[in-house]
C-alpha cells in the first residue's frame, strides 16, 4: 500500500467541519472548522463561509474559539467569542461580523454562561448553564440525582436553561422553568420549541415539550413530562409534529415514532422504527448542527439505517422518502430551496461539506483530501454474514502493509451503547492499529442500532446472545481471512464495549490481550454511582438491585473475574460519570488479586468520550498505552 503509514498523532492535522447553517437567503453556508492543537492541548475553531453558487470557501474568523454562531441576516453572523481579554465566569460576549469581511464588533455582553445561540425575529435564543446555589471551593452538597453528568462535571442544582435576549429592549429573560434541564432547542419558521426535564429530587427519564409564542410571549407546555423522549418538534400546517419515544416498552432503547398534536391531543401519525440522530461510531467527526428541520411542509431528518446515517424526509402523513443514497454518514444538514447541504463522511474519508440536488451529491469542500492522499489508508471491507437466520454486517480492516501468506495478529473491537453501531467510516484509531500490523474487525451484533426496536432489545440478555454472536463473528472473520492468526487475538471496546470486553475474558481464554475501556464491571455499583445508572440500569436489566439483585450480579463481569486468564489493560477517566472509575477499579483489583497480569491506565480530567473529544495530548497517550499493551501480548 502506497503512502505514509498513519501515526498516532496524525489526527492533529485533520479538520472537522461542524455546525453547518445556511444564511436566510441561501447565499452562504457557514460552518465551524475545528482543528486539534497538540502543542496547546486544545481544539481551535473558526467560522468559515461557502458561497452556495460559486462553491468558493474562505475563512471568516480567526479567534480560535469561535464555534457557536447564528445568522442575524443574510450578510451578518453572530458568534460567541472572547476578544475582550478578561471576563467573568458568568459572562458571554456576542460578536457580529459581516460576510464581506472586516473586524468583528462586540454585539452584546450577556450576564450568563451561554453555550449555544439561535436567532429569529429580533431575538437571540440562548442555552445557558445556570446554578441555583453558590459554589464553595472546598465542599459539595448533593441533594438530588443525578448529582453529576458526564462531560459537565457536578450538576447538583445546575441546569441548562433557555433564555431570550430581545435586541430592542436588551432584556435577557429565562423561558424554560426553574429547575428545568433543557435538552434540545429548535428555532425555525417563526416557531420556538424546546424540551425540558423539571426536577428537584430525581430526574425523570423522559422530557416535556414546550413552545414559546413570540406573538404574546407565552411559554406553553404542550406534552407533559414523563410520556415521551422527544428528539425533534416543529409546526406544520398549524399543528405540532414531533418524533417521540414512548416511556413504556423498551425504555431507553426505544426508537422514536412520528406523532402529531392537535387540539391538545397526541396521536400517532406514522410508525417509524429507526433512530433520529447520528449514532454510527467514529472518532473522525465532531457532533453539532441540525440533525432535523422542517421546510415546505416536510421534515428532513438524519437517522441510522443499517450501518449508515441517511437523510430522509417525511410528508404531512408521515410517509418518508430517502434523500441520500450513498453509504456513510450524513452528520448535520440545512436546506436551500430544493438543495440539501450537509456535512458528511463519504468513501471512508473524513467529514466534508456536500450539496445534494436532484438526487446527485456534490462534494464541495476538500479540507482533508491532501492529508489523506499522502497516507496509506487501509480500506474498510464491509461484508454480510448470517447468524441463526439473520443477516448481519461485518467489517474488516487489513494491516496497512498486508502481504498474503504472512500471519498477522488481530483486534476485535466492540461498540458502545449497546444501541450503537459501526459502519464504513474512517476511524483514526482503527487506522493506527492497521498501520501497526493488526487486522481490525468489528460488527453490529444484536442490541445495535439501525435495525429496529426488536433487534435492539437486549434487556437482561447482555453477555448471552451478544457474546455468542461476537464469538461466531470472530470465527467467521478468521474463516474469511486465513492470514489472521487466531492464536494472537486481542479484544477491546468502550462503554458497553468495555462491558463486553470484561465479560468475554471471564468466559473464554481465546483472546491473549484485552483493553476494556470506560466499561462496566458491576451493574449494582453502576446503578448508584453514575449519571444515568438509576434509569439506564433498570431499563436494561428489567429491575433494580432491590428487586432483581441476583440477575444484576449474574450479568456483572466482576462475578467471573476469578475465571479470567487474559492480560488486561483497563483504560478509564476520573471524570467519567457515565461509567464511574469504581467499575475499572473493581475489575483491576480482582485480576491482580487472582494473579492475572493487569494494568490500570487512569486519565485525569477526562470523561467518557475521551477517545473522540478528549484533550489531544491525552488522546495521544491513550493510544500509545493501548498499542503498547497489544504489542506486548500479541507480538512479543
Amino acid at each position: 500500500m502506497n503512502g505514509k503509514k498513519i501515526e498516532i498523532g496524525d489526527f492533529a492535522v485533520y479538520k472537522y467541519p461542524t455546525n453547518l447553517a445556511l444564511s436566510p437567503d441561501g447565499a452562504y453556508a457557514a460552518f465551524a472548522v475545528v482543528e486539534p492543537n497538540i502543542e496547546n492541548n486544545c481544539y481551535d475553531s473558526c467560522i468559515w463561509l461557502c458561497n452556495t453558487e460559486t462553491k468558493g470557501i474562505r475563512q471568516l474568523t480567526s479567534g480560535k474559539r469561535e464555534r457557536s454562531f447564528a445568522w442575524l441576516d443574510g450578510e451578518t453572523i453572530l458568534f460567541i467569542g472572547n476578544r475582550e481579554g478578561e471576563k467573568e465566569a458568568e459572562e458571554t460576549f456576542l460578536y457580529k461580523i459581516s460576510v464581506n469581511g472586516g473586524e468583528a464588533e462586540l454585539f452584546a455582553d450577556l450576564p450568563k454562561n451561554v453555550s449555544k445561540i439561535a436567532y429569529q425575529n429580533g431575538a437571540v435564543y440562548a442555552i445557558v448553564r445556570e446554578s441555583y446555589y453558590e459554589k464553595e471551593k472546598d465542599y459539595e452538597v448533593f441533594d438530588e440525582i443525578p448529582f453529576w453528568n458526564n462531560g459537565s462535571k457536578i450538576t447538583n442544582k445546575v441546569r441548562q436553561r433557555v433564555y431570550r435576549y430581545d435586541l430592542a429592549s436588551k432584556e435577557f429573560a429565562a423561558l424554560s422553568p426553574e429547575y428545568g434541564e433543557t435538552g434540545d432547542l429548535w428555532v425555525e419558521n417563526g416557531t420556538v420549541f424546546f424540551t425540558c426535564n423539571v426536577f428537584t429530587d430525581k430526574k425523570q427519564r423522559h422530557n416535556g415539550l414546550y413552545e414559546y409564542r413570540e406573538s404574546d410571549g407565552v411559554v406553553e407546555l404542550l406534552v407533559p413530562q414523563g410520556e415521551f423522549s422527544i428528539s425533534y418538534a416543529c409546526c406544520r400546517a398549524g399543528r405540532v409534529d414531533f418524533f417521540g419515544a414512548r416511556a413504556d416498552s423498551l425504555g431507553n432503547i426505544l426508537n422514536p415514532e412520528l406523532y402529531t398534536l392537535e387540539n391538545g391531543e397526541v396521536r400517532l401519525l406514522a410508525h417509524y422504527d429507526n433512530t433520529i440522530g447520528t449514532a454510527v461510531s467514529s472518532d473522525g467527526f465532531l457532533a453539532g448542527g441540525k440533525t432535523a428541520l422542517c421546510r415546505g411542509g416536510r421534515i428532513y431528518a438524519a437517522g441510522v439505517v443499517g450501518s449508515d446515517v441517511v437523510i430522509r424526509s417525511f410528508d404531512m402523513d408521515g410517509v418518508f422518502r430517502d434523500e441520500t443514497k450513498e453509504s456513510g454518514s450524513a452528520l448535520m444538514l440545512d436546506l436551500k430551496e430544493d438543495e440539501i447541504w450537509f456535512v458528511g463522511m463519504r468513501n471512508q474519508g473524513l467529514p466534508e461539506i456536500y450539496r445534494l440536488a436532484d438526487s446527485d451529491e456534490e462534494k464541495v469542500s476538500a479540507f482533508n483530501d491532501a492529508v489523506l492522499s499522502e497516507c496509506a489508508v487501509a480500506p474498510v471491507e464491509h461484508f454480510r454474514y448470517t447468524y441463526k437466520g439473520t443477516e448481519l454486517d461485518g467489517f474488516v480492516i487489513r494491516p496497512a502493509d498486508y502481504s498474503p501468506g504472512q500471519k498477522y495478529p488481530g483486534i476485535l473491537t466492540i461498540h458502545g451503547g449497546p444501541k450503537g453501531a459501526y459502519g464504513e467510516l474512517f476511524s483514526h484509531e482503527f487506522q493506527v492499529y492497521a498501520a501497526n500490523g493488526y487486522f481490525v474487525f468489528y460488527t453490529n451484533p444484536i442490541g445495535s442500532d439501525g435495525r429496529g426496536n426488536e433487534f435492539a432489545d437486549i434487556a437482561a440478555k447482555q453477555g448471552s446472545i451478544d457474546y455468542e454472536e461476537l464469538m461466531f463473528f470472530t470465527d467467521e472473520v478468521i474463516r474469511r481471512n486465513p492470514d489472521l492468526d487466531g492464536e494472537r487475538l486481542g479484544v477491546m471496546g468502550i462503554s458497553y464495549g468495555g462491558f463486553m470486553s470484561n465479560w468475554i475474558i471471564g468466559h473464554t481464554n481465546r483472546f491473549k490481550a484485552a483493553v476494556p475501556q470506560c466499561g462496566i464491571s458491576n451493574w449494582i455499583t453502576k446503578t448508584n454511582t453514575t449519571d444515568i445508572g438509576y434509569s439506564f440500569n433498570s431499563a436494561q436489566l428489567g429491575g433494580d438491585a432491590w428487586t432483581n439483585y441476583e440477575k444484576q450480579w449474574e450479568l456483572s463481569p466482576l462475578k467471573y473475574a476469578d475465571k479470567v486468564k487474559t492480560p488486561a489493560l483497563f483504560v478509564h477517566c476520573d471524570e467519567d460519570y457515565r461509567c464511574y472509575i469504581t467499575e475499572a477499579l473493581q475489575m483491576f483489583t480482582a485480576l491482580k488479586y487472582h494473579g492475572v497480569p493487569a494494568k490500570l491506565f487512569l486519565i485525569h480530567g477526562e470523561h467518557h468520550g475521551v477517545s473522540k473529544n478528549g484533550k489531544p495530548k491525552r488522546r495521544v497517550r491513550r493510544l500509545r498505552e493501548i498499542l503498547g499493551w497489544m504489542d506486548k501480548w500479541l507480538k512479543e
